[in-house]
């Protein structure tokens, strides 16, 4: 069995937000260890991640199974099912994984998942909230780093974006960051997709290598030549 890494992450629940965050990742050299129920979503990650496994019971032995022990860091991406949110959370935590970071669906549901040792992220909640219990600010930057090179940051886009797709933009292959939601007006939508578009007075939440996402705010705060 291989030895717990400061490299090794875990994604449990690969949907939008879960799924982005494995790639990213991924991409900046982590080695992440995917699970999910869902095997159509986790084919699609399997030429990108380390590993996956489609768990339908998130059991402590199924967990330990998949290698959740071997990781510095787990990511909780369940947001929907609060049920099966806070008993992966505690069963990493019992498993022994240094870093739980879960994904909240609610004030509520954010409050359990810290009294039970999680750290939080509001992905999906109002543009007011903060990132993460354990966030960092800079100017207009949010950020919650995974590890000394990986974060997830949020940040208001530059006005020259309004009206361009993702797919226009591309940022993902420019810049190396991948969009986790986008909010508007209290609003977040978790669901990218190549033709969704950035609107007016946008926040986006995104991932990536922290000199990736450098890059970004750089170019975010001059906007479109």
């Amino acid at each position: 069995m291989a030895k717990m890494s400061l490299d090794n992450y875990g994604v449990i629940g690969v949907g939008s937000f879960g799924s982005a965050v494995a790639r990213a990742l991924a991409e900046s050299g982590k080695s992440v260890i995917a699970i999910d129920s869902n095997p159509v979503v986790l084919r699609e990650l399997s030429t990108v991640v380390s590993s996956v496994y489609q768990i339908s019971s998130l059991s402590k032995e199924a967990l330990e199974d998949a290698g959740i022990g071997n990781c510095s860091t787990v990511v909780v991406g369940i947001g929907e099912n609060l049920e099966s949110s806070i008993l992966a959370t505690m069963e990493c935590i019992d498993i022994g994984v240094p870093r739980v970071v879960s994904k909240a669906g609610s004030v509520e549901h954010g409050r359990i998942l810290k009294k039970i040792g999680a750290e939080v992220i509001f992905p999906e909640n109002d543009a007011g909230e903060r990132l993460a219990q354990s966030l960092m600010s800079r100017a207009n930057l949010d950020m919650l780093p995974l590890s000394e090179d990986f974060s997830i940051i949020s940040l208001d886009l530059n006005p020259d974006f309004e009206g361009k797709t993702i797919l226009e933009l591309n940022w993902r292959k420019k810049y190396g960051v991948n969009v986790i939601a986008l909010m508007e007006n209290g609003h977040a939508d978790a669901t990218i997709l190549p033709e969704t578009v950035i609107s007016k007075d946008c926040r986006a939440v995104l991932a990536g290598h922290n000199d990736a996402l450098e890059r970004f705010r750089d170019v975010n705060a001059k906007g479109l030549d």
